[in-house]
């Protein structure tokens, strides 16, 4: 390509004049509609804006669409289990509750505390978390009457929010909760926390804040006594000991025999074990010291706890060796339950034979409970990959809910789907019972839930003692009597429909059980046997219930989805015809206007048919947004042509141009979504197609007419090739992927390998710019500001990104004492502000007012006798003027995704950019080649070659910017980034302690923004370059030379071809996730794939809308405009 232009002679390359677009046939009504089909109030040039806005509405109703219909959360009643524990004579009412144990409970929550970081683990262990935490296996070892220690399997999503929610209410999450966890959600259901407020228990709080988003404070209905609590930031991830010092100041001080009086319930949250896994990994100094200290809190607290006090300390939720969670794989899911008194709670002869004896009292349940596929529901677990190769005690988490109530002699809660803990109800219970009502009495009020068949029951004393079988028993028929009341208020409601074909099976259960419960007292028959068998009734009623609930409450609306399903397939067919017409002529104006003016026919006629119930059931705000949206599609798909032939003409001509390995990329790419192997393997199927498009053109360069480009084409794609390599080298595995995957991404602080990503990352601070300017220099662009604003600013903000890394790989690995970490941590956050705060000025202000990378020098012409003749003023940089330009504001968004992204990221990202230069450098030389093949087979091209005494070719054609294929190149190279820079499409791999990068605590909206700018930091990144394989090697005109460049129709033939490829794999993977919706891998597999698709999506429509097109081309075409004088078509 040219590297300079002589603004004298009126060579630069010239766009050929377009014609104005033939008017638009029949349309009767085209007089009236014409000043909206030109659409005057949108400004001139703005055409490439107003259409990708609206493929980006579009693709924002379908999803909105399909997500309320494929992701309805489970509908929460606000019952209340109204029923008195205290009957009117004093006594307990035995349909109500049990005889409480304890008047007293400490509920300590450590979070993230896994299950293997208590239980007892084989040798050799972990040096870094197992055994860590000793007390209780001894305890549970030396005092088995006393203790009780387990797994604790909890529900998916592990956030810490719905795990709150979970044990204090026995509900089920949904798939969608996990996304409340950082916006704070109430809970609306009854709980046992409200339970004991309203029994007159005071209730303090010590530690997570995130206890009064769910639990408010303050008002009437506030369950925390005043005065008593004392919340702390649950963000600060920096933090290791602020929150954990706080919960052991005042919990202790609580325990103090002075202040017993004060309290009936304290809630404790520590944070410091979560912080550390999140901050360094579970294998780390800092996560051994913080399970040390948590051990020392325990044998605090079991110091100084009274005998009527109840210790409870739990695990919200486990973690991955690396320290995240939020998904459902075994590391996040098994956290540790234990539960401990002063004075025995399990009678002693429960330990006299094994489980697995048929002599165990328990033994039916043992059977039935081990044959569950259901984590959550299995008896016992074995841990053979953590060290707990003996089967352990394992409950759900939701079982914690029905055994803290009746141990506290509590109400179970309305809507409590869990079952109570045998072991903690093992016991010898005298038990009052109420007088049977007379016969006028009863006839008043039935029962509550099913005890009205106790009348069938031969007569008691007013006192009886229950057997450790019978109290297990009694505590499980008041958890069944409580679901089946919640069952059969919850199918009365409309909403809970879901659940009536399920109670035919359980209604036939229960009678069952009542049936065995009601044998177990008549003449005849063993009664200890006929109540086992009850009790295994009642057990296999709860555990279908669970699993019932659980099938449906990931509810669907196939209205919804299917809604959504046709707005994204017309919102592609909208994007062809845009595309299309930007490349024939200015009609996309025309057909933006036509899909403006059926979004409000549409619009008004779905408004008026809501008003008159037509959508009954349907919120009135989706079904509008669904009419806008087809009324639109259908205006464009159905606009008459600006083309003088005919519909049939057209077909033919476009049929015989398409070519199906145009679209093979992004088909195999949207293809692998039906398949859960291939999706949990999407990274490297990525790769594969990547590296094979590449090959194709390598292979395609060493055909190139002229040894020029042949050899800048295979020498780029080659290194391409070798980048994409080093790039897939950074793993991370999803739990599927184990064993065929070797995580490389996450490295521990201090080790050989972070030393060296270190150094790399500081290398590559001081590389990038040289690669841009290398990149310039190609062009002779290296000019004007570029040099500066390359080698010194960005160069600049670079080495501070990389210095905020080596500041906390140093804080991480070593260790500075308090003044030292103090300092330490204020220079972090310092680097940090410095590049964020100059990067955001160098992509906006600085990069508005600089000039373009061009330099204007003066030259003397001189004669055959080197006298001079005259001056000529030449342009250096001309050639590439607009890309040059571009390419700057480029480097200054890549520095803010450079911060965000940790050291082996900080290398992906490097080697991203090194691809996308190489690929601009590779389509730019296909275009070459592709002018000079086509002229050279031309006969008339090639007679006027060899007939021209300068041996001169045809002027190339207009620049129209990059193809489908290679748009598909770029998405794939997306997300391969993606994969690449320590993310999957699974909730646990997102990179949670960005959101401290340059704020100590959390601080919004800075922190999700920074959060999501790691996330999706390849989709960004790609986005952002869209315009430069548009602007690249592309000489602008000067003013009144040539006709206008047709600028703008290129930048939305490749911002709708991009935007299009991802719309086509969100279309996929919600097609997919919507007919494999009752797929056993739906919530583990297809729904994040959709969710990562759709957030993909949205992130990609409004970087390239807002980012790339309405800041950096548009911001691009205007100094050039000012500068060059240069005209730009509509």
């Amino acid at each position: 390509m040219a590297s300079q232009a002589v603004a004298t002679s009126g060579n630069a390359p010239k766009s050929p004049a377009t014609a104005p677009a033939t008017q638009p046939r029949g349309s009767a009504l085209y007089g009236a509609r014409r000043w909206l089909h030109v659409l005057p109030f949108l400004p001139a040039g703005s055409t490439y804006l107003s259409a990708l806005t609206l493929l980006a509405l579009l693709h924002t109703v379908g999803l909105l669409l399909f997500t309320r219909g494929f992701l309805l959360t489970r509908k929460a009643l606000p019952n209340v289990n109204s029923c008195n524990p205290t009957a009117p004579s004093g006594n307990l009412d035995p349909s109500c509750s049990l005889p409480p144990t304890h008047d007293k409970l400490i509920f300590l929550v450590v979070d993230a505390l896994r299950a293997d970081f208590v239980l007892s683990v084989d040798e050799p262990a972990n040096p870094f978390y197992s055994n860590r935490i000793p007390l209780p296996a001894h305890l549970t070892r030396t005092q088995p009457t006393n203790s009780f220690l387990s797994h604790f399997i909890a529900d998916a999503p592990t956030t810490t929010l719905q795990r709150l929610k979970g044990m204090t209410t026995g509900s089920l999450p949904t798939f969608i909760d996990a996304g409340s966890n950082f916006a704070g959600e109430q809970a609306d259901e009854d709980n046992w926390l409200g339970q004991a407020k309203r029994a007159g228990k005071r209730i303090a709080l010590v530690g997570d804040e995130t206890w009064l988003n769910v639990f408010p404070r303050g008002g009437r209905d506030s369950v925390w006594q005043e005065g008593l609590v004392w919340p702390y930031d649950s963000f600060d991830v920096e933090d290791l000991d602020t929150v954990d010092h706080g919960v052991r100041e005042h919990l202790l001080d609580l325990l103090d025999e002075r202040r017993q009086r004060e309290w009936d319930i304290v809630v404790a949250h520590g944070l410091g074990l979560d912080h550390a896994g999140h901050r360094f990994g579970a294998e780390h100094r800092e996560t051994r010291r913080k399970l040390r200290e948590t051990e020392q809190l325990l044998r605090d607290v079991v110091e100084r706890l009274q005998e009527d006090t109840l210790l409870v300390v739990v695990g919200d939720h486990g973690m991955t060796d690396r320290g995240d969670h939020g998904g459902d794989s075994r590391e996040e899911v098994d956290a540790a339950l234990w539960v401990y008194s002063k004075r025995p709670i399990i009678d002693s002869t429960w330990f006299k034979h094994d489980f697995a004896s048929p002599r165990h009292p328990l033994a039916s349940l043992y059977a039935t409970a081990n044959a569950s596929a259901d984590l959550g529901d299995r008896f016992q677990l074995a841990w053979p990959e953590k060290g707990l190769s003996q089967a352990t005690r394992s409950v759900s988490q939701i079982d914690l809910v029905p055994t803290v109530s009746l141990l506290l002699g509590l109400p179970i809660p309305f809507g409590n789907l869990g079952l109570p803990i045998p072991e903690l109800f093992f016991r010898n219970v005298n038990l009052p019972v109420a007088p049977k009502p007379s016969a006028e009495a009863a006839s008043d009020k039935p029962k509550r839930g099913f005890f009205g068949f106790a009348s069938s029951q031969p007569e008691r004393r007013d006192q009886e003692t229950l057997s450790p079988l019978q109290t297990v028993l009694q505590a499980t028929l008041l958890a069944s009597s409580e679901l089946s009341n919640y069952l059969l208020t919850y199918t009365s409601l409309p909403s809970g429909k879901d659940l009536v074909p399920a109670m035919p099976e359980l209604s036939f259960i229960l009678e069952i059980a009542k049936s065995a419960y009601k044998g177990a007292h008549a003449p005849g028959r063993s009664r200890e046997e006929m109540e086992s068998r009850a009790l295994e009734k009642f057990w296999t009623f709860e555990r279908k219930a669970r699993e019932k609930a659980r099938l449906v409450w990931a509810r669907f609306d196939p209205v919804l989805m299917g809604a959504g399903l046709a707005v994204w397939t017309g919102s592609l067919v909208v994007a062809w015809r845009l595309a299309n017409a930007a490349k024939k002529g200015p009609g996309a104006r025309f057909l933006v206007g036509r899909a403006v003016e059926g979004g409000l026919i549409a619009l008004a006629v779905g408004l008026v048919l809501s008003a008159r119930g037509v959508f009954k059931g349907r919120p009135s705000s989706l079904a509008a947004a669904f009419a806008a949206a087809v009324g639109a599609e259908l205006a464009v798909v159905f606009a008459p042509s600006t083309s003088p032939f005919s519909l049939t003409t057209r077909l033919r001509s476009a049929l015989a141009r398409f070519t199906p390995a145009h679209l093979l990329p992004v088909a195999a790419h949207a293809a692998l979504f039906a398949s859960n192997s291939l999706t949990v393997f999407e990274d490297r199927i990525v790769l594969y197609l990547l590296a094979t498009l590449l090959s194709f053109s390598l292979v395609r360069g060493f055909a190139a007419p002229e040894a020029r480009l042949k050899n800048r084409i295979v020498a780029y794609s080659a290194i391409a090739l070798v980048s994409l390599r080093l790039m897939a080298w950074s793993t991370i595995c999803r739990e599927e992927q184990v064993p065929k995957c070797h995580p490389t991404f996450h490295l521990t602080p201090g080790s050989t390998s972070s030393i060296v990503v270190l150094v790399l990352s500081v290398a590559a601070a001081i590389g990038v710019p040289l690669i841009l300017r290398s990149s310039l220099a190609t062009s002779k662009s290296d000019e004007g500001v570029a040099p500066a604003f390359l080698g010194i600013g960005i160069r600049a903000l670079l080495l501070s990104a990389s210095a905020y890394w080596v500041a906390d790989s140093l804080l991480a690995a070593s260790s500075f004492g308090t003044a030292g970490t103090a300092v330490a941590l204020l220079a972090k956050t310092a680097f940090a502000r410095v590049v964020l705060v100059g990067g955001f000025l160098s992509a906006t202000l600085v990069w508005y007012l600089s000039p373009l990378c061009i330099r204007v020098q003066r030259e003397q012409v001189r004669n055959a006798a080197g006298e001079p003749v005259r001056t000529q003023i030449k342009v250096i940089g001309f050639a590439n003027a607009l890309g040059s330009s571009y390419l700057l504001f480029f480097a200054a968004i890549f520095v803010l995704l450079f911060l965000v992204s940790p050291p082996p990221a900080q290398l992906v990202l490097g080697l991203h950019l090194v691809i996308l230069l190489c690929l601009l450098e590779v389509f730019d030389s296909e275009r070459d080649v592709q002018h000079l093949t086509t002229a050279l087979t031309s006969a008339a091209s090639l007679q006027a070659f060899l007939n021209s005494d300068e041996g001169g070719l045809p002027p190339p054609p207009p620049h129209t910017g990059p193809t489908f294929v290679q748009i598909s190149m770029l998405a794939l190279l997306a997300h391969l980034s993606f994969f690449s820079t320590g993310h999957q499409a699974v909730i646990s791999s997102i990179q949670w302690s960005t959101a401290f990068i340059g704020f100590p605590s959390l601080t919004y909206p800075f922190s999700p923004i920074l959060v999501t700018l790691n996330t999706l930091a390849g989709f960004i990144l790609t986005a952002v370059a869209l315009p430069l394989f548009v602007f690249w090697n592309l000489s602008p005109t000067l003013k009144d030379q040539g006709a206008p460049m047709v600028v703008g129709r290129n930048l939305l033939r490749a911002g709708a071809s991009y935007m299009a490829y991802f719309a086509t794999l969100a279309l996929a993977s919600a097609t997919c996730s919507a007919w494999l919706r009752r797929h056993l891998m739906v919530w583990k597999i297809f729904a994040p794939r959709f969710m990562l698709a759709g957030v993909a999506l949205l992130a990609t429509d409004f970087v390239v809308l807002v980012l790339a097109m309405a800041w950096g081309a548009r911001g691009m075409l205007g100094k050039v405009r000012g500068s060059l004088g240069t005209r730009f078509a509509e």
